[in-house]
């Protein structure tokens, strides 16, 4: 059932409640009797004895792109006016407190370009504007794409899924629990890379911790967990430190035989040199 209703001047911005991609009608004018200009929703149109003469302004009386709108067609001479709901942010209905979407007004901007004040303008306008929002027809689905409306209804359910199981894992990841977990898993991966003779003793540890958590058998807010917390981080720095040593050993041995093989080559320089030298 459509919902018709009188656009209202008494404020800066009408809530129109209306989905985005639904669309809503305007139909109808105001006309000014000091001045015989004739203002839709959408247009501004001037008579013959206008200065400039008889012409047709773009600016009407709502703003719908600052209200959430997109207009998607007008009639000057039938005064009727088609825009669709974008979803869009709408920073006049923000401005207005009133929640988007919404029929800003355009008072001040049509008075200013009159040289009139909002009120002015406003005392000399007489008709009305409806606005319209149709109820939106889903259109039947022809046998043949029946298929296809079930797949995507199933690809989008399993969308929907995913999305909520991600919300749910991270939510998790976040909580004390969850950074508990993941400094576990984070300590035996350190360990799988350590130095064997390092990680020998604490692997069985580190596993029984992990199992513990997983089995939930440890409250990772308790006093108990934040015990476990502080071990975990403490072979974790170990294990660092560990890594560290063990680059700087590897880096100190690439360059002890890159330091031997340079010295070598001189040496043989120095052979050939000392050879040449005999000969000569």
């Amino acid at each position: 059932m459509t919902q018709t209703f009188t656009l209202r001047r008494d404020v800066a911005a009408q809530h129109v409640d209306v989905a985005p991609g639904g669309e809503i009608v305007l139909r109808g004018k105001l006309v000014c009797s000091t001045d015989a200009s004739v203002i839709d929703a959408a247009t501004t149109t001037w008579p013959a004895g206008a200065p400039g003469g008889a012409s047709v302004d773009s600016g009407g009386l709502v703003d719908l792109e600052q209200g959430g709108f997109h207009m998607t067609s007008r009639d000057p001479a039938t005064h009727e006016v088609h825009a669709i709901a974008t979803g869009d942010p709408a920073p006049a209905c923000a401005l207005a407190g009133v929640e988007a979407p919404c029929l800003p007004l355009r008072l001040l901007p049509l008075a200013r370009s009159r040289l009139q004040t909002a009120q002015e303008l406003g005392s000399c306008l007489h008709g009305g504007i409806t606005v319209e929002v149709p109820d939106a027809v889903l259109p039947p689905v022809a046998p043949a794409a029946v298929p296809y409306v079930q797949g995507a209804a199933v690809l989008l359910g399993a969308s929907v899924l995913v999305a909520i199981g991600w919300v749910v894992q991270r939510r998790r990841a976040r909580s004390p629990f969850g950074r508990l977990l993941d400094l576990a898993k984070r300590t035996r991966a350190k360990l799988r890379a350590a130095d064997p003779v390092v990680a020998a003793p604490l692997v069985p540890a580190v596993e029984a911790a992990l199992g513990a958590l997983k089995r939930r058998r440890v409250d990772a807010t308790s006093t108990e967990g934040k015990r476990v917390a502080e071990v975990l981080r403490r072979v974790e720095l170990r294990l660092d430190a560990s890594a560290v040593e063990a680059r700087a050993d590897r880096e100190q041995q690439a360059a002890d035989e890159l330091v031997r093989e340079i010295e070598s080559a001189l040496e043989a320089v120095d052979e050939v040199d000392g050879a040449r030298r005999g000969r000569a």
